[in-house]
């Protein structure tokens, strides 16, 4: 790039974004404008150096129009083949114009067909502070030259006296409430808006606000005092969402204490601020203060403490009160059992088959409550006490229903027990009482994956009368969203639960079993360093892992998926893994390109044929859930319509190439492409229930790596298991409690209540 020597320049300039921003100053980019005129030159491109003793960084506000008066240079940037001049201004003055306007232009942009975000530009430009003016008295000669169309005019007058409010839109601008919050807080409050955040500025919190944006423009645009009452109380209830976040569904003051320090700074006086705080926010329905068992005073979040008492006293009902629907006739559950175990020798031609004594008391158990969990590791048989159980459960004719978290589990559900199973999501959706007919039995598999609010949405929907089997290990990742479900369930005695331990699905003399038993209890294993084994660890530096990696995954590319902590590590993460092996094992010779709909162009997805990918969306209707994995097989050299339809409907698509996922040939959509990623490395937390001939795991010290991780990887294995990375990290992780026992749940204090004689 070459420079051209400095000038003084004195330039109209639209602010489009916000490059950077801190103590010293902020870089902005816009372009040029010529404000007489109202038009914009987007041809010249301007970056703005604002120093801050020249102007606050918050009036620098994106859509605001601002003479600059300051040092220029012009650069030469060239991106390939194509070179643009990039004209920086180093400000030694700058002077607002005209405000951004982005609150109303956004509005009409979002609420008038036929007025999109250019013409909603253009008419502030033009117009300025009097386009509200003339949208309260519809004013057709002040916008027909930017909208010459009267229907459109009409349109945009009718809607603005519906919904159109510039007093609201004006407060919102002139208080420097960020647009995509003022959106969300205009939409809730709608004409109560001005009186709302007046009242509370903090409300903008509830809008996706962070807590710095928030709190300054509540001090600055509203005068909130350091110890104003509603800053202290916001800061105690964002200390309990940040501690929802990692976790939690309530938290002691002692664990609050040092967050609301840190949020309320510069206030010398956090102690005092706390009490204050949570007599105004406890008097005020903000959040709830409960002794509990074992626990002492917690808090929690209005809702959190909702969900989790309301999912206590659920399990609580269906645990002391009987069937609501008495069996007519008596079922011998051991000759079912018999039946059961006959038809798949002959099935199987396994003359040995049978269930041990384990699956044989799971499958009593679940039958005869109407709340149960049925826990194990992998492979130890939990999908055949399944399959048993349902033909005991079919001799009570009542609806079942079975289901999991995603859709990848899903898809094993129905494979595994060859009956219909649906995700979660979609059962909450789709599910009417009047399908779910008298005591439906709920089967919900990979339960450590349910958080309290997927929990607590179920618990909404069941009928009093239904029955409730959960089937998980608790050993494996917690789930991501706040609160533990399986982890406390079954660990109560008052809670009928069976665990399995023999496992089936390994040959007898595998070392992975045992490996992943002594993970679970807390040992590390005695992992081998001869990579033919099969539970192996194999030592190096951060900056050997990727390499080790892929040499262990060309022995045997087909049989493998390498299993991540995180997306986005350098030296270990989904995202180097899989670029790497994109660059090796793809035919960049044919890359998928999808069309861009703002430019019409079409543009590098970045997969290519050979590359293997993951589908991250449900698509029932073409078999492809979250989760599924497969390869791309061939690229078309332009798009193709094809219908997709059945006999009774057509269903035409576009086309981009074909795919195999599991085992079936798919096309690739225009309309997949958002839908797919990389995958010859995925996240543990995306394998969880899947399994793999061999994985290999790269492995260092992060806040991720604990006993679960580590365990729930190593389960994923059926014949070889492989790590990669630092072996004290993993030792360390596996000698910790996993870090979810640790999470602050009141749903076990609460069910201890609920079930004393139970879990005395």
């Amino acid at each position: 790039m070459n420079a051209v020597a400095p000038a003084l320049i004195n330039v109209c300039i639209r602010v489009t974004s916000i490059r950077s921003a801190n103590r010293k100053g902020c870089i902005a980019f816009g372009h040029r404008m010529d404000v007489s005129r109202g038009i914009n030159d987007r041809s010249s491109p301007v970056v703005i150096r604002v120093p801050e003793a020249i102007a606050k960084l918050s009036d620098i506000a994106v859509g605001a129009i601002f003479e600059v008066y300051g040092e220029v240079s012009t650069v030469l940037r060239t991106h390939g083949a194509f070179a643009i001049n990039e004209m920086t201004v180093d400000a030694q003055d700058i002077r607002l114009v005209r405000p951004s306007g982005s609150q109303v232009i956004q509005w009409l942009g979002d609420n008038v067909k036929g007025v999109g975000e250019v013409k909603a530009t253009r008419l502030w430009d033009v117009l300025g502070g009097r386009l509200y003016d003339a949208l309260d008295s519809a004013d057709h000669t002040a916008i027909e030259l930017i909208i010459p169309t009267e229907e459109v005019r009409e349109r945009l007058f009718r809607r603005w006296a519906e919904d159109g409010d510039a007093k609201t839109l004006r407060f919102v601008q002139n208080k420097r409430i960020p647009l995509d919050i003022a959106r969300k807080a205009i939409r809730f409050h709608k004409k109560n808006t001005i009186a709302a955040l007046t009242n509370d500025p903090y409300r903008l919190l509830s809008f996706a606000g962070g807590w710095t944006d928030v709190d300054k423009i509540a001090r600055e645009s509203f005068d909130v005092t350091l110890d104003d009452p509603r800053r202290l109380t916001a800061a105690l209830e964002e200390s309990l969402y940040r501690a929802s976040e990692k976790g939690h569904t309530c938290s002691s003051l002692t664990d609050l204490h040092r967050t609301v320090a840190s949020l309320i700074k510069p206030h010398a006086a956090p102690i005092s601020a706390m009490s204050k705080a949570l007599l105004t926010g406890a008097s005020a329905g903000q959040f709830v203060c409960k002794e509990l068992i074992d626990l002492g005073t917690m808090l929690f979040a209005p809702g959190s403490w909702i969900m989790e008492r309301r999912s206590a006293e659920f399990v609580r009902n269906l645990i002391v009160t009987p069937s609501l629907q008495p069996q007519l006739f008596p079922v011998d559950v051991n000759e079912v059992i018999a039946r059961f175990e006959e038809s798949e020798r002959a099935h199987l031609g396994m003359p040995s088959f049978s269930l041990n004594a384990a699956q044989r008391s799971a499958v009593a158990t679940s039958f005869s409550n109407r709340f149960s969990v049925i826990t194990g590791g992998a492979g130890v048989g939990k999908t055949t006490v399944l399959k048993t159980l349902y033909k005991v459960l079919d001799t009570t004719g009542r609806p079942r229903f079975q289901m999991a978290l995603s859709g990848r589990a899903t898809a094993r559900m129905i494979e595994a027990t060859g009956e219909e199973a649906r995700t979660i999501a979609g059962f909450l959706r789709k599910v009417t009482d009047k399908d779910m007919g008298p005591a439906p039995i709920i089967v919900i598999d990979e339960a450590s994956m349910l958080d309290l609010v997927t929990f607590y949405r179920l618990v909404q929907k069941l009928p009093a009368d239904c029955q409730v089997i959960l089937v998980g290990d608790p050993y494996q990742l917690p789930p991501i969203g706040a609160g533990l479900i399986l982890h406390v369930l079954c660990g109560m005695a008052g809670v009928p639960t069976t665990e399995l331990v023999e496992v089936k699905r390994q040959a007898e003399d595998s070392a992975i079993p045992l490996a992943t038993r002594e993970i679970r209890n807390g040992w590390c294993p005695a992992f081998s360093s001869d990579e033919s084994d099969d539970a192996v660890f194999l030592p190096c530096a951060d900056d050997q892992i990727i390499s080790t990696v892929i040499r262990l995954y060309e022995q045997d590319r087909e049989g493998t998926q390498i299993l991540s902590a995180t997306r986005s590590c350098d030296f270990a993460g989904v995202d180097a893994l899989n670029r790497t092996c994109h660059q090796r094992y793809a035919d960049h010779s044919q890359q998928l390109l999808a069309e861009n709909p703002e430019t019409g162009e079409f543009e590098a997805t970045g997969m290519c044929v050979g590359d293997l990918v993951m589908y991250t969306a449900n698509d029932w209707g073409r078999n492809l859930q979250n989760g599924s994995l497969g390869q791309i097989d061939e690229i078309f050299d332009k798009p193709r319509s094809v219908d997709l339809g059945d006999d009774e409907k057509a269903r035409i698509c576009v086309a981009l190439g074909m795919a195999t996922f599991d085992g079936v040939k798919h096309y690739v959509l225009d309309t997949d492409v958002d839908s797919l990623e990389l995958a010859y490395s995925i996240t543990v937390h995306k394998a969880q229930g899947s399994q793999f001939r061999r994985v290999i795991i790269p492995v260092r010290k992060s806040r991720i790596l604990d006993r679960t991780f580590v365990y729930t990887a190593a389960t994923r294995a059926q014949v070889q298991v492989i790590f990669v990375g630092d072996y004290e990290a993993v030792k360390e992780a596996i000698a910790q409690p996993p870090k979810a026992f640790s999470r602050q749940i009141g749903l076990r204090a609460l069910l201890a209540a609920e079930l004393p004689k139970l879990v005395a």
